[in-house]
């Protein structure tokens, strides 16, 4: 049967959910069918290639190439009658295995998709209807430029009183100041889903929505304060460098994920009523693990500690390197109901020095009943067994060990780690395998 064969309700569902416009573009030349239904599609995505990109650029192709703008504009307009979701965007650097230029400075704005001008075009046709709105910037063209983007939009809808439907907004690459985020707090009043990606500009950001479900917030500046109230918010990813001043008012959060490179000032966070999975990122694991101490209802804990920079080593050459650092003792007893334990080798490198001064030191008691599943990647230097056979004496017995060797780890080296583990604990459901930085873990058949 072919596609146009199929009942219309059904053929237009899946045109929905093809990821590129270019794709529907090919639909509507199959049949006069699959073009009728084209017009009626609800989400669209449009995204430009690099090839586009360089197409744009080359003296040969440019004057042939119609300018990313256009399309857009083009695209809302023939959709206009149905659109209430729209994604556009600029293909990222890492999808296309390449730069897109060697520079990292562009004076040009054929690709900044936040410019007053570009959104004026196409945002009244459709802003009345739209649910979900997604902008991601082309960074070397923003980076320097700050957006009016929300300003436009609150002018254009007075106060943005028509665009109550939306409830999805993801904003990446651009510059926002906090008068902005305040637009964002007071016009889009039933947003629950809401991603900040690498937007810069902010001193004293605040996020407050009384209906927000889920967040995903990265910070590339240095701001001084970040705060979200969000009473009903459940999922959060914040991302952020060396807050002086971190607060969340999110009780209900059932999934935190938290990475904090150098949090170095007063962080403040009420109390979860319901975490159940926590992940924490941090050169300071211990700041951040005695502010969430009162989590005991967390089932499900990452941890991991990033690489010292030489800035970050003289930093740390000026305090207490202990004060930094949080013992697996203090661990346990602070998520004593965890089933499900991943340690980064950071963090394992971090743990392991709280158990160097001999094996007398870990003799205390520790409860590890509930621990269902652990997973550690091994640093590519210094392993010692101590803290590892610890936490393997003390494990239930249904407890699931994966092990990950650095992949450049040396084979003698990969050999003698599993023969040890074995052999000492030759009744554990082992699982072996490999791990390497921006690549898929791997497993080994043993």
């Amino acid at each position: 049967m072919a596609l146009e064969d199929l009942p219309p309700p059904l053929v237009l569902e899946i045109l929905n959910r093809l990821s590129d416009s270019a794709d529907l573009a090919r639909c509507r030349l199959v049949s006069r069918t699959l073009r009728s239904l084209s017009f009626q599609v609800s989400s669209v995505n449009v995204l430009c290639s690099r090839d586009r990109y360089l197409r744009s650029r080359a003296p040969g192709t440019r004057d042939l190439t119609l300018p990313f703008k256009s399309v857009v504009t083009n695209l809302v307009s023939l959709h206009s009658a149905a659109l209430d979701s729209l994604s556009i965007g600029v293909e990222r650097p890492s999808a296309a295995g390449a730069v897109w230029e060697e520079e990292d400075f562009d004076d040009s704005d054929d690709l900044h998709l936040t410019a007053v001008g570009f959104l004026s075009r196409w945002l009244p046709l459709v802003g009345r209807r739209l649910r979900s709105l997604s902008i991601s910037d082309f960074w070397i063209q923003s980076c320097w430029r700050r957006s009016e983007a929300l300003c436009l939009i609150s002018d254009l809808f007075e106060g943005l009183k028509p665009m109550q439907k939306l409830t999805t907004l993801t904003l990446e690459f651009i510059r926002l100041d906090d008068e902005d985020l305040e637009k964002v707090n007071e016009c889009f009043s039933s947003l629950e889903v809401l991603n900040l990606i690498g937007v810069r500009g902010p001193k004293e950001p605040k996020i407050c929505f009384s209906k927000l479900r889920i967040c995903c917030w990265t910070v590339s500046n240095f701001p001084y304060s970040l705060t979200i109230r969000a009473p009903n918010l459940v999922e959060l990813q914040l991302k952020c460098v060396e807050p002086k001043v971190l607060h969340l008012c999110t009780p209900l959060l059932t999934n935190l994920s938290l990475i904090v490179k150098r949090p170095s000032g007063l962080i403040k966070v009420e109390k979860f009523l319901n975490l159940r999975s926590l992940s924490i990122e941090s050169l300071n694991l211990r700041s951040l693990g005695e502010v969430l101490l009162s989590s005991k209802t967390v089932k499900k804990l990452e941890l991991e500690a990033p690489r010292c920079t030489k800035a970050d080593e003289s930093s740390n050459t000026k305090t207490d390197e202990s004060s930094n650092t949080i013992s697996f003792i203090d661990l346990v007893n602070a998520f004593p109901n965890m089933d499900e334990l991943h340690l980064g080798p950071g963090a394992w490198y971090e743990l392991q020095k709280t158990c160097g001064l001999g094996d007398g030191d870990l003799g205390i008691s520790c409860e590890l009943g509930s621990l269902k599943k652990l997973t550690v990647r091994l640093p590519l230097l210094e392993f010692d067994t101590t803290l590892l056979f610890f936490i393997l004496n003390h494990r239930s017995p249904c407890c699931e060990v994966v092990i990950l060797i650095h992949a450049e780890a040396e084979y003698p080296t990969r050999k003698w780690i599993i023969s040890k583990c074995t052999s000492n604990f030759p009744n554990i459901r082992w699982k072996w395998g490999m791990w390497k930085e921006s690549f898929k873990d791997t497993y080994l058949d043993l």
